[in-house]
């Protein structure tokens, strides 16, 4: 007999209340190279959004691209099973980069010395033209996941979304708060801050007509960069991107995971920082003036010293007051873990502990559930004289000892690190799914004696339980095997899978879903599918500017023509729609999960479903 199950995460993480129920089965067993579900339309197997042909000053419109079915990848294994049980299907969002472009903590100044790619300078996105329109985007990505409701491939209901970081841009207490409302959905949200009758930012023309800033009021200026490339004056966005709107939410259970941009000032300054020449970080955020303008950099970095660099700014930086805001406010890790037990979302907290400055935990599960999923903290923030590394990730050493512990907790057979075979008599075994901010190839600030990637990468590799790896950080959608050697005692490994920004163009996100089942030897086998998802919202918002999903829809074409896009980010064929293939660890017969679906106050699905089992 051979039984699988999906397992349910979100079951045993929330209390609501008693209003809980059991449902009916949800999903059937499925053929590997299966026709889709209809329900899986609204993913990018049937269609896609590509960036169209350019104008005669290089702007493009977007226009609609062929869908992309899953492309089989068998770098680890070939072994793929011929009927498949549903596991899970859950969402996959990453660096939403919620923006409050009025700050006066943001460096868009520098941002101009990137428009040359290859200048070695670390400013990039220090400036977007669209960055006023990030709750939008975010809201239209909440809803396109809402209305998908299932995996595309497995048919099973979305049991939770996880966001692995950045969910914020400059570590603010209201971007904090806009980002929670957006993802719990029924709030009124607004991007705007500081003075509530005067636009102070950039894009107002706030601090004069300088040619490095889109401003959509005013009529085209000679010489700015941006009415050059062809963006078009387009009155009343300012006012109508400034409107506040209810968000509409995921309707499921969603997770967090701690960005360097949710820890760090623009992801690079810790918010303790005493900035030269000015109050400290902290002061100047809520209080202080917005830096206009620096002093004139070399057009390459070479081989200038960074922190030298940022000190000759600050000495030189032009400033213009604004009005003050405590909502403003830069958050510490213990405040922003707090910040999320102020949620109508579930679960409280959102995977964070209350009282607790650790940002890093396991998702709780019923103890018959198939998979188990643990959280990392992959930021390191360290000073000034760190700055160069301050964005890239690291694993402290209490928490690389706790994942190994979390590690062996769920692993009947493992590998110490001289490679021996370890088994623990009552242990059961489970499948391991890791979140993190940092792609392992990312985690190269060891700063503060914490652990690399590749020190992360070979301690995951000594657990074969271990199944998959999702983060963000690279803006890229990207996927990357790691293998143990062929000739290892437990051949396989684990598949990475790094999710896209929302917002940077492409502006997409992932549904992941994990199924098993058997070849036609009766070798176990495990598919993970990857499926691409665009936002909810139209090719063009034709000049309508009456809705967030018509602002959404500006914002993603406004960010295919940013002047430092990065079209490398979408992914090449193989980063995206995937059907990731593994040997399975352990055997899985036997392996059952009570689902359920939990129903909160307004009714809405926020679980999953009991699934049929196979006998054979």
């Amino acid at each position: 007999m051979l039984t699988f199950a999906a397992a349910g995460v979100a079951a045993a993480a929330i209390d609501v209340g008693g209003v809980g129920r059991a449902a009916q089965a949800a999903a059937d067993l499925f053929s590997s190279g299966a026709a889709l579900p209809k329900k899986g339309a609204g993913t990018t197997l049937s269609k896609t959004v590509l960036p169209g042909p350019p104008d005669g000053k290089g702007y493009r419109k977007l226009v609609e691209g062929a869908g992309e079915e899953h492309l089989l990848r068998t770098d680890i294994t070939p072994l793929r099973a011929q009927k498949l049980q549903p596991l899970v299907a859950f969402g996959h969002l990453s660096d939403l980069h919620i923006i409050d472009d009025q700050s006066p903590s943001r460096v868009e100044f520098l941002d101009r010395y990137n428009d040359k790619p290859d200048s070695g300078w670390p400013f990039s996105a220090a400036y977007r033209a669209h960055e006023f329109l990030s709750l939008h985007l975010v809201d239209a990505m909440c809803r396109s996941l809402k209305e998908l409701g299932k995996g595309p491939r497995t048919d099973l209901p979305l049991a939770f979304t996880v966001v692995t970081g950045d969910a914020v841009d400059n570590a603010q207490l209201n971007e904090t708060r806009w980002y929670i409302d957006l993802l719990d959905g029924g709030k009124s949200v607004q991007a705007d801050s500081g003075s509530p009758t005067r636009d102070e930012s950039f894009a107002n023309g706030a601090f004069g007509k300088d040619e490095h800033y889109w401003r959509p009021e005013d009529a085209p200026q000679a010489g700015n960069k941006y009415h050059e490339r062809g963006f078009t004056q387009i009155p009343g966005l300012l006012g109508a991107a400034r409107k506040p709107f209810t968000s509409g939410g995921l309707g499921m259970p969603w997770y967090a995971v701690y960005g360097n941009h949710d820890v760090m000032a623009q992801g690079n300054l810790p918010i303790d920082t005493d900035l030269p020449f000015f109050h400290s970080l902290k002061y100047h955020t809520v209080n202080g003036s917005k830096w206009t303008e620096g002093p004139e950099l070399p057009a390459e970095m070479d081989d200038l010293d960074l922190f030298d660099v940022i000190k000759a700014v600050f000495d030189g930086v032009e400033s213009e007051d604004v009005t003050p805001d405590p909502a403003r406010r830069l958050l510490t890790p213990g405040e922003f873990i707090e910040e999320h037990q102020r949620t109508a979302g579930l679960p409280v907290g959102h995977g964070f502990s209350a009282g607790s400055d650790k940002a890093y935990y396991a998702i709780p599960a019923e103890a018959d559930d198939p998979i188990r999923y643990i959280t990392l903290d992959s930021t390191n923030p360290g000073g000034l004289t760190n700055i160069q590394n301050n964005a890239d990730g690291g694993i402290d050493e209490d928490q690389f000892s706790w994942l190994e512990e979390r590690l062996k907790e769920y692993s009947h057979t493992y590998f110490d690190a001289d490679g021996n075979e370890v088994t623990q008599d009552g242990v059961k075994d489970k499948l391991i799914v890791v979140f993190c901010h940092h792609p392992i190839h990312t985690m190269t600030n060891t700063d503060g004696d914490h652990h690399s990637g590749e020190e992360v990468e070979a301690l995951l590799l000594r657990f074969p339980n271990v199944i998959l790896m999702a983060n963000g950080h690279t803006h890229r959608n990207e996927i990357n095997p790691h293998a143990r050697p062929a000739d290892h005692a437990k051949p396989g490994g684990f598949w990475e899978v790094s999710a896209a920004a929302h917002i940077d163009w492409p502006v997409q996100s992932r549904v992941i879903e994990i199924a098993a089942g058997q070849d036609a030897d009766g070798k176990e086998s495990i598919s993970i599918f990857t499926t691409v998802l665009d936002i909810d919202a139209p090719l063009s918002n034709a000049g309508d500017l009456g809705s967030p999903k018509a602002l959404s829809s500006l914002a993603r074409e406004l960010a295919v023509n940013d002047l430092q896009v990065d079209e490398s980010h979408r992914g090449a064929e193989k980063d995206r729609n995937a059907e990731l293939l593994l040997p399975a660890p352990f055997p899985l017969s036997g392996v059952t999960s009570a689902r359920r679906t939990l129903s909160g106050k307004d009714g809405r699905r926020t679980g999953a479903q009991k699934e049929p089992s196979l006998t054979s």
